[in-house]
Formats: structure tokens, C-alpha cells, sequence
């Protein structure tokens, strides 16, 4: 009886796991900027500036690494989505950040090392669960108050330093989940890129985070094709476009 017994549960379990989803991966710990403040758009231009620093194309920022070094000629900074107010605001501020480190800015494409900047975004459904390491932390939490009990009896005043200090490292704890816990249901995802010819020379993607009320910001209408350096002036040839009734 007790072995039929053990077929059974065993049968049961093996249908309860072969109905059941997958388990989800258990994703490592990362961290993602988000974007709240113009400051943080002035931090991508600055991202894009060390790349550029970092491929030889712009000088270090700290004076005499590079004393024989020069500019490889000018740099045209060109908006892929020019109606998006993210990439505008970053591609000005990407001119500034260039002509701080001592290379030049032109007006033109033409002949210049082009620097594209293109954005796109995602807006994710709302969560399904609550953020993970929840019951954790929550265990974190009242291990001071269980290590406190345990102690009794204690003086008046050790007990209140032992309160106190316990407040402030749950305030810090709790402030710090806070903080790195993400609300934002939306992301955008910039790139930046140099061509020349058919060879890619530089490309920077990262994504951030955006809150969705915030998503006109970094929407598009216009998306322009990136443009390979040296850059030129010539006209994009005219098509004609025929729609068949």
C-alpha cells in the first residue's frame, strides 16, 4: 500500500511539472541609467565625447597625454532624428563637449568626420510581479530586530544606541531599494556611430531609462540613414514615385 502509495504522488507530480511553465532565468545584477533631468542627456553627449576619445579621435582630457596630438579635421555632428528633442538637445551639447576637448565643429557635412546620433524607444506592459529580492530584503530588515530581542535584558541606554543605530542602517537599506528599484515601464536606446566607407569606425548603443509620459521626447517622425565619413555636399538624386490606383 505505502509503495502504491508513493506511485501516486509521484505520477501527480510529474503531471503538476509537465503542466507547469519553465522557470525563469534569474537575471545578474546590472545597472541602467535613467533619464529625469537635461543633466542626463548632457551625460550621453559626454559618453559619446570618451568614445570618441578612446578610438584616437578626440585628445584625452587630461592636458600633456598627448602633446604631439591633432585633430583629424573637423567633426559634423548630424541628427538622424532631427524632430526628436533628445537627440537635438545631445547633439548640441556633443558640439560643445567637442569643441572643449580641442577638436573643431563644422557646419557642413562636407569633408568632415560625421558623427551620427539616432534614438529609438520601448514602452514595456506594466509588471506582472513585484521586484525581485523583495522577501530578501525583507528578512534583511528584521534581523536587527531579532538580534535586539535576543539580547534582553540590556540598560536603557544600550538599548536606545542599539534602536538608533538599527533606524539608521534601515533607513540607509531601505532608502538605497528604493533608489535602485526601477518604476519606468519605458526605455530608450541610443546609438551613436562613425562610418567610413563600408567599415564601422566607432558605435556606442546604451539604453535608459524613461518615464512614458516623457516617450514625446524622444519620439520620431523623421528617420534620416546614417552618413559615412568624410561627409559630402552633393544632393541626393530625385525619384520619382508612382502610386498604381
Amino acid at each position: 500500500m505505502r509503495r502504491y502509495s508513493a506511485c501516486c504522488l509521484i505520477v501527480a507530480a510529474s503531471c503538476l511539472a509537465g503542466c507547469n511553465q519553465p522557470a525563469v532565468t534569474p537575471k545578474p545584477p546590472a545597472f541602467q541609467a535613467s533619464e529625469d533631468t537635461v543633466r542626463d542627456w548632457a551625460d550621453v553627449a559626454h559618453a559619446v565625447a570618451d568614445g570618441m576619445t578612446n578610438r584616437g579621435l578626440l585628445p584625452p582630457e587630461v592636458p600633456g597625454q598627448a602633446p604631439g596630438w591633432r585633430p583629424p579635421g573637423p567633426f559634423f555632428v548630424r541628427a538622424q532624428a532631427p524632430d526628436s528633442a533628445f537627440v537635438r538637445a545631445v547633439a548640441d551639447q556633443l558640439e560643445s563637449e567637442i569643441l572643449r576637448r580641442g577638436g573643431t565643429v563644422a557646419r557642413t557635412p562636407n569633408g568632415a568626420t560625421v558623427v551620427n546620433l539616432d534614438v529609438d524607444f520601448v514602452q514595456w506592459s506594466p509588471r506582472d510581479k513585484p521586484p525581485g529580492l523583495l522577501f530578501t530584503a525583507a528578512g534583511v530588515l528584521a534581523i536587527p530586530g531579532i538580534v535586539i530581542g535576543a539580547s534582553q535584558p540590556m540598560s536603557t541606554w544600550t538599548a536606545a544606541n542599539a534602536a538608533a543605530l538599527t533606524a539608521v542602517g534601515v533607513g540607509m537599506l531601505a532608502d538605497t531599494a528604493i533608489a535602485m528599484t526601477p518604476t519606468m515601464n519605458a526605455e530608450a536606446i541610443w546609438q551613436a556611430t562613425i562610418l567610413s566607407g563600408d567599415d564601422v569606425v566607432m558605435k556606442i548603443q546604451r539604453p535608459v531609462y524613461v518615464r512614458p509620459n516623457d516617450i514625446p521626447l524622444y519620439a520620431k517622425t523623421t528617420d534620416l540613414g546614417p552618413v559615412s565619413s568624410p561627409g559630402t555636399g552633393g544632393v541626393l538624386r530625385v525619384r520619382t514615385i508612382r502610386y498604381d490606383p
